[in-house]
C-alpha cells in the first residue's frame, strides 16, 4: 500500500475563535476519520513550518493518537516527497508543486479537494494551479458528479486559454476522481433522554413536529429561506398540527438574522419558528434528536456538497432537500427523503455571460454575483410543501426514511468507507508514476522556479562591482563576540532573526584577518575552513561595518 500523509493547517480545522464554517467542519471530520482510519504503525503528516508540526502533534494527542507521529515541512530542506501521497484540505496544493520540483516530481503525488467553487479566490487558484509544474499523477478530489462537471470546466478553459497564448502542444492535468466527503458517524446517533431535553429547552410537546435546518444562517451563501417558509406555513394550515421549524446555526451579520427572523414572521405566522446558535456544543451534538424532520432549502452556487443532510440522515431523520448539485449523490429519492426540483436559465445566453463579466471586472463583489445567481435559481415551492406534508402527517414514513438513511450513511458515508477510497487513489496515482516522464525539468542554471533566482545574478547590475578574487583585504578592528552581539542589536540582525552565518564562524574570520592581513581574498581562501561563499558573505558583512576593508587591485 502506498505511503500517504495528511497535510495539515490549523485554518482547516475547528478551533477556538474560528469562524465555524462547512470546510471547517468538514476538515475537522476529515482529520479525525484519518487518524482513525489510515492503516500503519506511524502517522504522517506534511506542514508548511516546525510551529505548525508541533501544533499537529498537538492535534492529534488531543484525538487519541497513539501512535509515532512523523512531519515533514515545505519549508526549509525536509524531503517531503518520501510521503508518498499527500492530501490537502483545498483545491490547492500551496507551493508544494515548485518544492517538489527540488526533489524530484515524480517522487510524490499532490491531492486536493474541492469545497466551494464558486469565489474569486478558488477560481483564480486554479488558474495558478495550471501553470504550477502538477503532473497527471496529482488530483483533485471532487465531493460530487456536479462538482466534477464545474472543475473539468473550469480547467478546460484554462488549457484553452494556455493553448492558444502559449501555442502549448500539451497541458499536463491532475486527475479529477469523484469521492464524497465522509462523517464519524458514532457522533450522530440519536438518544430518547436527549430528545426529551432538546424539546422541552426550545418548547417543542410531544405531538409537535419538528422540522430542523443547520448551518450559517445566510441567504446568500447557504441556503434561501422563503421556499422554506412558505412551504411550512401551508403544511401547517393543512396539517392541523402544531410546526416547529428550528434554524440551528449562527449568522455573523445582523442584517441577515433580520432578514430570517422578519421573513419567518411575515411568511410562516403559523409555524413556532426559533433560532438556535448551533455553535454550542450541546446544542451541536443532540439537537437532532429533538428534531423529526432536516431540511435545507439550499439555492446557490457556493454549495458544492452538503454534509448537514448527511449527517441529519445518521441522527435517524428523513431529509427534504433540494435536487442542487452534490445532495443528488448523498439522498435517494423516495427512500431516505425526498429531492425537490430546481431549475435555472438554460446556458449560453447573454445574460450568463452579462453576470460572469460584472463579476470578473468587479463590478459585483461575491456576495451581489451569488444575489444575482441565485435570483433565477428556482426551488419548486409546490413539490416542497408535498415533501414536507407527507412526513409532517406520517410518522411511519418518516421513522423508515430515518432507518434507511442511517444504514445508507454508514455504508457509503462514514469514514470507515471513505478513506479507503482516499487510499485506493494513492495506490492508482503511485502507478501513474512509475517510469513516468516528468513534464517539467529544471531550468537553465537549474533553477526549479522562476522565481527562485540568485538574487546576486537577478540584481547584478544594482552594484558598483562584485568580490574579486585579487581584492586586497586589510583589518580595521578586531571584533569578539560581545561586540558582535552589541552590533547586532544596532543593525536589525536580532531583530530579523536572519543571520549568514553562525557567530563562531564570523569571529574565527575576523581573528583570521587580523593575524594575517593584509591579503588577497584568493589567498584567503587557502588558509581559510570556510567554502567560497562562506569566505564572500562574511568579508562583505565585516567590511559592511567597517571591520575590514576591501580594495580592489586589478584594472576596472
Amino acid at each position: 500500500m502506498t505511503k500517504t500523509a495528511i497535510f495539515f493547517h490549523s485554518d482547516a480545522i475547528e478551533s477556538e475563535g474560528k469562524d465555524l464554517v462547512g470546510r471547517r467542519s468538514a476538515g475537522q471530520s476529515f482529520l479525525r476519520g484519518y487518524l482513525e482510519h489510515v492503516p500503519g504503525d506511524t502517522v504522517h503528516a506534511v506542514t508548511q513550518h516546525t510551529a505548525a508540526a508541533d501544533a499537529f502533534r498537538t492535534v492529534a494527542g488531543t484525538l487519541g493518537v497513539k501512535r509515532d507521529i512523523a512531519v515533514a515541512t515545505l519549508r526549509g530542506p525536509h524531503d517531503f516527497t518520501e510521503k508518498g501521497a499527500i492530501f490537502f484540505p483545498g483545491p490547492g496544493y500551496l507551493d508544494a508543486p515548485w518544492r517538489r520540483q527540488r526533489f524530484g516530481a515524480e517522487r510524490c503525488s499532490l491531492v486536493g479537494i474541492t469545497h466551494t467553487m464558486s469565489t474569486r479566490r478558488v477560481m483564480e487558484g486554479l488558474h495558478r494551479l495550471m501553470l504550477e509544474p502538477v503532473e497527471d499523477w496529482d488530483a483533485i478530489i471532487c465531493t460530487s458528479r456536479a462538482v466534477h462537471d464545474v472543475v473539468a470546466q473550469q480547467m478546460a478553459l484554462e488549457a484553452e486559454y494556455i493553448q492558444q497564448r502559449f501555442g502549448a502542444a500539451r497541458v499536463p492535468m491532475p486527475q479529477l476522481p469523484v469521492i464524497p466527503l465522509g462523517i464519524n458517524t458514532s457522533d450522530f446517533v440519536q438518544g430518547a433522554k436527549q430528545r426529551k431535553e432538546m424539546r422541552q429547552r426550545f418548547g417543542a410537546g410531544d405531538d409537535a413536529v419538528v422540522v430542523m435546518t443547520m448551518g450559517r444562517i445566510t441567504s446568500i451563501e447557504k441556503a434561501h429561506p422563503v421556499p422554506l417558509f412558505l412551504a411550512l406555513e401551508e403544511v401547517a394550515q393543512n396539517s392541523g398540527k402544531p410546526v416547529h421549524l428550528w434554524m440551528v446555526g449562527w449568522s455573523s451579520r445582523e442584517d441577515e438574522t433580520k432578514l430570517h427572523t422578519t421573513g419567518a414572521k411575515a411568511l410562516a405566522p403559523s409555524v413556532t419558528v426559533s433560532f438556535i446558535d448551533g455553535r454550542e456544543a450541546d446544542v451541536r451534538r443532540h439537537i437532532w434528536s429533538g428534531a423529526d424532520i432536516f431540511t435545507l432549502p439550499v439555492d446557490n452556487i457556493q454549495e458544492t456538497f452538503g454534509l448537514v443532510p448527511v449527517e441529519a440522515m445518521a441522527a435517524g431523520l428523513p431529509v427534504v432537500m433540494p435536487n442542487w448539485n452534490g445532495f443528488r449523490d448523498t439522498i435517494v429519492q423516495g427512500e431516505t427523503g425526498f429531492l425537490i426540483p430546481t431549475r435555472m436559465p438554460d446556458a449560453g445566453h447573454k445574460s450568463g455571460m452579462r453576470l460572469a463579466e460584472r463579476f470578473a471586472d468587479g463590478t459585483d463583489d461575491y456576495l451581489r454575483f451569488l444575489s444575482l445567481v441565485q435570483q433565477q435559481t428556482h426551488l419548486d415551492v409546490r413539490a416542497y410543501a408535498d415533501a414536507l406534508g407527507t412526513l409532517v402527517n406520517d410518522a411511519d414514513l418518516r421513522a423508515e426514511m430515518g432507518q434507511a438513511g442511517q444504514m445508507h450513511v454508514r455504508r457509503h458515508f462514514d469514514w470507515a468507507a471513505v478513506v479507503p477510497q482516499y487510499l485506493a487513489l494513492a495506490d492508482e496515482l503511485a502507478a501513474r508514476r512509475v517510469g513516468a516522464t516528468v513534464s517539467t525539468p529544471p531550468l537553465r542554471r537549474g533553477a526549479v522556479n522562476p522565481l527562485e533566482v540568485d538574487p546576486f545574478a537577478l540584481y547584478r547590475s544594482y552594484p558598483s562591482d562584485a568580490l574579486q578574487p585579487d581584492d586586497l583585504i586589510t583589518s580595521r578592528k578586531a571584533l569578539d563576540a560581545q561586540a558582535l552581539v552589541a552590533l547586532d542589536e544596532l543593525n536589525g540582525r536580532t531583530l530579523y532573526r536572519r543571520k549568514i552565518m553562525p557567530d563562531a564562524p564570523l569571529l574565527a574570520l575576523a581573528d583570521q584577518i587580523l593575524a594575517n592581513a593584509p591579503l588577497t581574498l584568493e589567498a584567503l581562501e587557502t588558509i581559510s575552513p570556510l567554502s567560497t561563499e562562506q569566505l564572500q558573505a562574511g568579508l562583505l558583512f565585516l567590511a559592511k561595518y567597517d571591520l575590514v576593508s576591501i580594495a580592489p587591485q586589478g584594472p576596472k
